[in-house]
């Protein structure tokens, strides 16, 4: 695990978007898997900007996103299709073909899973997965209990979750499932680059530098992937120490 603690949460943003616009500028064709949430609005932001900036084309790229709800429309403004066509895709005008996303709102949900797994394989498996950490440990939406061996398929979030994201509904429920991405298929991606900002998740940073394999905290997983990345700013970074 590589560890890099930054001074600031902007210079936290500017490296995790450099990283991201590494693999879109020096290589050809890359699969990149994408994360979603408020941590990482500001990493899309400044993606597009050094994007434009360079004038660089990245339509030979693809793009898989980590999950999506279950039980709202692919177009409704909460959904994870609308947050990275706002975030990323239509900034940069980019074609619909290159993203995908697991078919949370089709009629054969249990084979759902089972054909995203197909479809990343057929692309070649994922170069870089983007992640960020859930207060209570999650990656995606694999919560606490999801063992290393799942694969893509339905989960049911916890209240914890649901609450965190309440503000993307507005007077709407929240739904309680989701198609996610699984802990294996997570861990298949050749690089993982995870960002996590804030005081709200300085206590499941503390957790993750301090067990390994724990399925009560999903992320520490992720340590035993030969290229993990972990990014931090000084406020997610406040419970750790590097001397343990």
């Amino acid at each position: 695990m590589r560890i890099i603690i930054t001074k600031s949460t902007t210079e936290a943003i500017d490296i995790v978007s450099g990283m991201l616009l590494d693999k879109l500028e020096n290589k050809e064709n890359q699969v990149l898997g994408l994360a979603t949430g408020k941590t990482m609005e500001p990493v899309y932001k400044s993606l597009v900007e050094k994007i434009n900036h360079g004038h660089l084309n990245i339509e030979q790229h693809s793009f898989f996103m980590l999950d999506e709800y279950i039980g709202i429309p692919e177009d409704h403004p909460s959904s994870f299709k609308s947050y990275i066509n706002q975030h990323f895709r239509n900034p940069l005008h980019l074609h619909s073909i290159q993203f995908s996303l697991p078919s949370a709102g089709t009629f054969a949900i249990d084979d759902a899973g089972e054909e995203y797994e197909k479809k990343i394989k057929q692309a070649g498996g994922i170069d870089l997965q983007l992640l960020g950490i859930g207060s209570n440990g999650h990656i995606g939406f694999n919560e606490p209990g999801s063992s290393l061996n799942s694969r893509t398929r339905v989960v049911r979030l916890t209240e914890e979750t649901r609450q965190a994201n309440k503000a993307q509904f507005a007077s709407e429920s929240v739904p309680e499932e989701a198609l996610s991405m699984g802990v294996a298929s997570i861990m298949e991606a050749r690089e993982l680059l995870m960002l996590a900002t804030g005081t709200s998740k300085a206590d499941a940073i503390k957790y993750l530098f301090n067990h390994h394999d724990d399925e009560s905290c999903p992320a520490t997983f992720l340590k035993t992937h030969q290229r993990f990345t972990l990014v931090l700013d000084p406020e997610a970074a406040s419970k750790i120490s590097l001397n343990i």
